[in-house]
């Protein structure tokens, strides 16, 4: 084999392993939004979930299922602290389509069949701050397709997807959005229509005259 041959087959084999090194990679975050405070990232709805709680507050679709969860309260001298491990199951075509969207925007290298999966969890770890459930920033969140766990980094939309609910309801008061159209399902209770008022006779008109009974023969003389 010649000596160019050989640069040529070291070449192949390099492209191959960086291709292999590449697809191997993990997930990392796409769309840093480390430098934003938490606050501001929900409140101009950086990771668009403004429609997808409107329709859940609607009860449009259900929000996703907690499969599994343990939550742990931690006691000091100065305070109580909350938190713990939960997992959410998204499974309806609205809530996959969100996941996907929410990952996709603010994750890259994510499995292959993400696009594919009937159903994707995502677990976390969370702490209780200001009466309000976040993900916390060592949550070691975990992506599971198909029962396959694929570790994800930090992300602040892991927050807002998983516990932005009430944040966005008090996002809508303060910046007047439109109302939302009332539920489909709240329909008001049927009463059946009030009877008839039974009419009264009139004042002026002439009362009917009495009806007298018919009067009998006398018996016929002996």
């Amino acid at each position: 084999m010649g000596l160019r041959a050989v640069c040529r087959l070291k070449n192949v084999i390099a492209i191959a392993m960086a291709t292999q090194a590449l697809g191997c990679a993990g997930p990392a975050v796409k769309r840093d939004l480390s430098a934003i405070p938490v606050g501001q990232v929900g409140f101009d709805d950086l990771c668009g979930l403004q429609e997808y709680f409107d329709e859940i507050a609607l009860k449009m679709v259900p929000p996703p299922d907690l499969v599994d969860g343990a939550d742990i309260e931690h006691v000091s001298k100065s305070a109580t602290a909350r938190g713990g491990r939960a997992r959410y199951a998204f499974q309806t075509p609205f809530q996959l389509a969100t996941v996907r969207r929410v990952l996709e925007q603010n994750w890259k290298n994510l499995p292959p069949k993400l696009n594919s999966a009937k159903r994707i969890d995502l677990a976390v770890n969370w702490s209780e701050r200001a009466g309000l459930q976040r993900v916390a920033n060592d949550s070691k969140p975990e992506l599971f397709l198909e029962g396959v766990a694929t570790p994800l980094p930090y992300h602040v939309c892991l927050s807002e997807l998983l516990f932005g609910e009430p944040l966005y309801r008090q996002r809508r008061t303060l910046l007047g959005l439109p109302p939302m159209p009332p539920s489909p399902t709240s329909h008001p209770l049927a009463l059946p229509p009030p009877p008839s008022p039974i009419p009264l006779p009139d004042a002026g008109a002439a009362a009917a005259p009495p009806v007298s009974s018919p009067q009998q023969s006398p018996p016929p003389a002996h």
